[in-house]
């Protein structure tokens, strides 16, 4: 990281900004050429191990390109707000953010119990509740659920 100044080193720091993030960017390779896609996601933590959750259908690109190649990057910020400065100090302006960076190997669940548990703490990140949900498991069976688990995150945080 070049500014080590803004560079989040405290773990729990970089799981709290996780916490306040809704969308994550998850960057493949698709023959050659970058592919990105936005995603909302659930999460745990497991020590110093980011895991993210996923859902979404069983077909697209987005599939196609990841039963070719499963390894994944991944971008999220939040907090984001433009800083004003002066008109004298053009390069004083400045963006105020909260990110987090990492990557991983994409694993598909196919467990109905495992799945309905990923798929509880994608909606309890989104909705902020501990609310345990059913799922049929016809639904369960149509839905494509996914992590990626990451050990190399990094936090960054500029004011």
């Amino acid at each position: 990281m070049r500014r080590k100044d803004r560079e989040v080193k405290d773990i729990n720091k970089i799981f709290d900004i996780v916490e306040h993030c809704n969308v994550v960017h998850m960057g493949m390779v698709d023959q050659g050429h970058p592919y990105v896609v936005a995603l909302n996601f659930g999460y745990e933590r497991d020590g110093d191990a980011l895991i993210l959750y996923f859902h979404s259908a069983q077909e697209g690109r987005k599939m196609e390109i990841l039963q070719q190649n499963r390894k994944v990057c991944f971008q999220m910020n939040c907090v984001n707000e433009f800083i004003r400065r002066t008109h004298e100090r053009h390069c004083s302006f400045c963006w105020r953010y909260d990110s987090v960076v990492g990557s991983g190997n994409v694993e598909f669940i196919e467990d109905p119990k495992e799945k309905a548990r990923a798929l509880n703490r994608l909606i309890g990140h989104l909705d902020h509740s501990d609310e345990i949900y059913q799922f049929p498991g016809e639904a369960l069976k149509r839905t494509c659920v996914y992590k990626v688990r990451s050990t190399d995150i990094t936090g960054k945080h500029h004011e």
